[in-house]
């Protein structure tokens, strides 16, 4: 099989622009060059890539796997000749992982001195966005995992997950001078630092909602960012769900306290998850050692204990 480099760029391009005057302007050549491209390369990897028949045009089944392979071909071309040109050193095939900020930290670098542990040689080069944003960069092969919790689009195929561990959001005060919860929303009406509708969180707590009836509370803040809300109830400005990965600190030291968490506690799952499409070796390499490590019953994370 013979490949233009060109022909990937092309493709692409029109992946992304998913209309093919745009994308041959946007390529600098002529529609019916840019055409002759794309199916030159439908030729030579023997598949229908392209949709031609939606608008704007899509692609197909196997044209969305082939974005993922092809983004690795011209990543890794580009950054082999920057190499070779003493333009700068970039990272070599990195493994690029997208997660949203409540698993940056700790849990992201908590699985990247897991994999170090597990004498995996890899590079790694990572984005924080909000979730639907690393769905979509997961999806277009802008990365090769996303870290997050459970996706329901991408619970199922062409994606791929291993399910690292587990934990649960609780709902957290800031505490008193006594080292009990300043709130109190059984008996009081209490601040409450709020999600924003959009994101993951406000929708997991909202299925627990008919649960959370007994709650009296008014909001004050609102965010989609669990790491604003954790410094907010530092604060003392209210109480805030927050999953226990990211308190496990301050709810050692005291700084914060479940309220009632046999009661106000919301479980969710970590998951890691990838493309169907072949990965470039380091990432299959990760891959297949958290699934073997995953049969010896080892987690990255577990719920939080109550005291």
């Amino acid at each position: 099989m013979s490949l233009d480099t060109k022909w990937l760029e092309d493709f692409l391009q029109l992946a992304e622009m998913q209309h093919f005057s745009r994308a041959a302007e946007a390529r600098h050549i002529t529609q019916p060059a840019f055409g002759r491209h794309i199916r030159a390369l439908e030729k030579a990897v023997g598949q229908t890539l392209i949709n031609r028949s939606t608008t704007p045009i899509s692609l197909t089944p196997a044209g969305r796997q082939f974005r993922t392979i092809a983004r690795n071909i011209v990543s890794q071309m580009e950054d082999g000749l920057k190499l070779l040109n003493g333009i700068e050193k970039p990272l070599l095939n990195p493994i690029r992982i997208a997660t949203p900020h409540s698993l940056s930290s700790p849990t992201l670098l908590d699985l990247i001195h897991h994999l170090e542990e597990s004498e995996i040689s890899a590079q790694f080069s990572v984005d924080i966005l909000r979730v639907d944003y690393a769905v979509q960069s997961l999806s277009e092969g802008d990365c090769d995992f996303l870290l997050g919790f459970e996706i329901l689009s991408l619970l199922q195929p062409p994606f791929k997950n291993l399910c690292l561990g587990q934990g649960d959001f609780l709902l957290v005060s800031v505490t008193d001078s006594q080292g009990k919860a300043k709130f109190a929303p059984q008996t009081e009406s209490v601040p409450i630092l709020r999600y924003s509708s959009e994101s993951y969180s406000a929708r997991l707590i909202e299925q627990k909602q008919p649960e959370l009836t007994t709650l009296n509370t008014y909001p004050v803040f609102e965010s989609s960012m669990c790491q604003l809300h954790k410094e907010m109830a530092l604060r003392g400005k209210g109480i805030a769900w927050l999953p226990d990965t990211l308190i496990q600190q301050e709810l050692t030291n005291g700084q914060l306290v479940a309220i009632d968490p046999k009661q106000y506690r919301i479980p969710y799952q970590i998951r890691l998850y990838r493309n169907g499409s072949p990965l470039h070796n380091d990432a299959e390499t990760v891959w297949e050692t958290l699934k073997e490590q995953l049969l010896t019953h080892w987690q990255l994370t577990t719920p939080w204990d109550t005291p």
